[in-house]
């Protein structure tokens, strides 16, 4: 592949990238909203006490207070099982969301090797000690199954407040039926540095 191909690619991924945050940014929003319904729901508030008790709390912070309620509630088995399974990859999701959001450089694209496909992307320029930097090659692809998966976590959590649901069932997911989860955490770049 020659350079002109090279930058044409990388062009036509950059724009792609643009639209898979804009689109992995709505679906977290939808997210906050079904996680909002869901702890209201587990709370036993209804909405206005809801609003007063919850109002702005952020996705992790109302993970925690539906775990605890869980915990303090007796919750069965099941409900708590399928709750922590999706919270687990809504937090592993949320963790690369915020690295990809507060350390992606719009202004310079640097590649893999000349691979256009993904992009680095790191903490080293303001990270507190340069030996904890992290390097990260990531592309359009993995903020696009970051989003599919947020959407599918959103599907599944909508059995929870089923009240018709019962014995409780987990939820079949966003084509149906249970898909198997997109996004895989991309591993640092640990032969990358900042020297």
């Amino acid at each position: 592949m020659n350079s002109s191909e090279v930058f044409k690619l990388a062009g036509e991924e950059h724009e792609a990238f643009l639209r898979a945050i804009g689109e992995l940014t709505l679906a977290w929003s939808d997210l906050e909203v079904v996680l909002y319904k869901l702890l209201k729901h587990y709370a036993g508030v209804n909405d206005a006490v809801g609003r007063a008790i919850f109002s702005g709390t952020r996705a992790s912070a109302m993970i925690k207070f539906l775990k605890a309620i869980a915990d303090n509630t007796n919750m069965e088995e099941i409900r708590k099982s399928d709750m922590d399974d999706i919270f687990s990859h809504i937090q592993s999701i949320n963790s690369m969301r915020d690295f990809v959001v507060h350390h992606v450089n719009g202004g310079m694209q640097e590649f893999q090797l000349g691979n256009p496909d993904v992009r680095l992307l790191t903490d080293s320029r303001r990270v507190s000690r340069k030996k904890n930097a992290k390097f990260y090659y990531v592309g359009s692809a993995t903020i696009a199954a970051m989003r599919d998966d947020i959407i599918e976590c959103c599907w599944r959590l909508h059995s929870h407040w089923d009240q018709t649901n019962e014995p409780f069932k987990p939820g079949a997911g966003a084509r149906g039926s249970r898909n198997a989860w997109k996004f895989k955490p991309p591993q640092p770049d640990r032969t990358k540095t900042d020297e």
